[in-house]
């Protein structure tokens, strides 16, 4: 009774396993369960283990898909279940998943979409536990050259920021740039100081003739915009 009780099993996930897959590929990601995605991610670590509990307490932990993937090493591994293997993975696909946004931005004739600059940034910067300031380096034609994090840490006190840039805009050869940092807190309001030290960076840009197109604030899930706030202007 126990061999046959395996192979049943061994059996069910084999079908499971399938139907999941051919669910994806006949009818697109937004058909499955954040878990089942999520599973799938699993599938890969785990060639014939039951992984839809481990992919519910993922889910159930972290609360959405894109916080498993930016999730640190040692909160993964806290999972029962999760070992360095699964880790890896998960990592992996993290990594795929942020080249995949970076290549629309990155080396395209010009920016299409502000949309997906602003996932691109989202990806990488919304679950970030201390700030970060990213510039995004363009040319004449607005062609995105390059994108560094040029500050990681208390944004407030940037003082040698300015310096920076100008230094990264003349290594690139670029002639305009968008500047992007996030607020851990989740709320992306611009302080006072966020305000003062945009308007110090904008100064010292215009020395080398090179434009500033926006500074966006990303808080969680939601960004501002300095440009749609009229915030370059003051």
């Amino acid at each position: 009774m126990a061999i046959a009780s395996q192979k049943f099993s061994k059996k069910h996930q084999i079908g499971h396993r399938s139907r999941i897959r051919n669910k994806l590929v006949s009818s697109g990601d937004q058909s499955l369960y954040d878990y089942e995605i999520v599973e799938l991610m699993l599938f890969w670590v785990f060639k014939r283990k039951d992984v839809k509990p481990l992919a519910k307490t993922l889910i159930d932990r972290f609360k959405t898909i894109d916080k498993i993937l930016n999730a640190r090493s040692e909160e993964l591994l806290e999972i029962d279940g999760i070992g360095e293997s699964a880790v890896n993975t998960i990592k992996v696909i993290n990594g795929i998943v942020k080249a995949s946004l970076k290549s629309k931005i990155v080396n395209t004739s010009t920016i299409e979409c502000f949309d997906d600059v602003i996932d691109y940034c989202k990806i990488n910067m919304k679950n970030l536990v201390a700030e970060e300031l990213r510039v995004i380096f363009l040319n004449t034609i607005n062609k995105v050259v390059a994108d560094d994090v040029v500050q990681s840490g208390d944004i407030d006190s940037m003082d040698v920021c300015p310096r920076n840039i100008i230094k990264r805009c003349l290594d690139h050869g670029a002639k305009a740039v968008i500047l992007v940092h996030n607020h851990p807190s989740g709320d992306p309001t611009p302080s006072v100081q966020d305000v003062y030290t945009t308007k110090k960076i904008v100064e010292a840009l215009n020395v080398f003739d090179i434009k500033l197109h926006d500074h966006i604030i990303i808080g969680g899930d939601r960004y501002i915009s300095f440009k749609t706030l009229n915030l370059l202007e003051k």
